[in-house]
């Protein structure tokens, strides 16, 4: 059959409408908190364990601090490029704490290639908003990225889905930071605009929650949150035991999201290969 025959037209029609030729979901990889090689070299570290995780070419959400003991160029050239760089050209990063020196983040922008001075952008990842924020932001500059979210969002009202990134998470049973009150009306905007969910870092363990509202309380049509500081950093495996969060795990691990035509799936999974949390939802209308 020639591809410009009616009948190969009449055949592709058919396909769609019987749902076998969608189109192929978007597959993503997630994690902050990642090189660590103070104990050892890089090969050896939890950082080299868990970008095996992540395909080769496979689009990386990092929420920040992504080496230690700080972000300077010498730090990411000496343990995050022998780890987790062979995904650095498809990777969406935003900043935490450590990837500031001296109250600047130039080595972070310069080694991710960010161009503009601010470090919240968008990117379209298919149908898919993706809004990287910077949480460590104060005062007027807070406000400003604040007045650029609002924008953002008025002008990407008719996007379905949206994810965003930032480090220091709105909500958290993290008993060495615990939540980030500044961070808390950004959550709130982004809820008002029916975003689906929100990737965190900074806790150094995985955390997930059910649909939450704009206060952080359980909402049936909430926005969920996830605290993925699980790439490589060492982990703290306390946490306040009374706590609104579905699942708690100090493991180290990367979160797969499955980003769908209006709806998505993610499962956490270890170094070993465990999957050890997994759901999926649908976009909000």
């Amino acid at each position: 059959m020639h591809t410009s025959s009616p009948a190969f037209f009449l055949l592709l029609a058919a396909l769609i409408v019987s749902g076998q030729a969608t189109a192929t979901p978007l597959v993503v990889y997630a994690a902050g908190d990642v090189a660590d090689c103070r104990d050892g070299p890089p090969a050896e570290s939890d950082a080299a364990r868990t970008a095996v995780l992540i395909p080769p070419g496979a689009t990386v959400l990092v929420p920040g601090d992504t080496a230690y003991p700080y972000a300077t160029a010498a730090t990411l050239q000496a343990c995050y490029e022998p780890t987790w760089g062979s995904h650095r050209a498809t990777t969406i990063a935003v900043p935490g704490n450590h990837d500031y020196v001296d109250g600047k983040s130039d080595d972070f922008r310069a080694y991710f290639g960010i161009a503009s001075r601010e470090n919240y952008y968008t990117k379209r990842l298919g149908d898919w908003l993706v809004i990287g924020l910077d949480s460590q932001l104060a005062g007027e500059a807070l406000d400003r990225e604040y007045q650029w979210l609002e924008a953002t969002l008025r002008e990407n009202g008719e996007v379905r889905c949206t994810l965003a990134l930032w480090h220091m998470p709105a909500f958290s049973s993290g008993l060495q930071h615990g939540p980030t009150p500044k961070m808390q009306r950004f959550w709130a905007l982004l809820d008002e605009h029916r975003a689906e969910f929100v990737l965190n870092g900074h806790e150094h363990f995985y955390e997930a929650f059910d649909a939450l509202d704009s206060a952080g309380t359980p909402a049936a049509d909430g926005m969920r949150e996830f605290v993925v500081g699980t790439g490589g950093a060492r982990l703290y495996p306390t946490w306040n035991p009374f706590h609104r969060s579905r699942e708690r795990l100090a493991r180290h691990g990367v979160l797969k999201l499955t980003l769908d035509d209006g709806t998505y799936s993610w499962q956490f999974i270890d170094t070993s290969g465990r999957v050890l949390d997994s759901g999926e939802a649908s976009c909000r209308p």
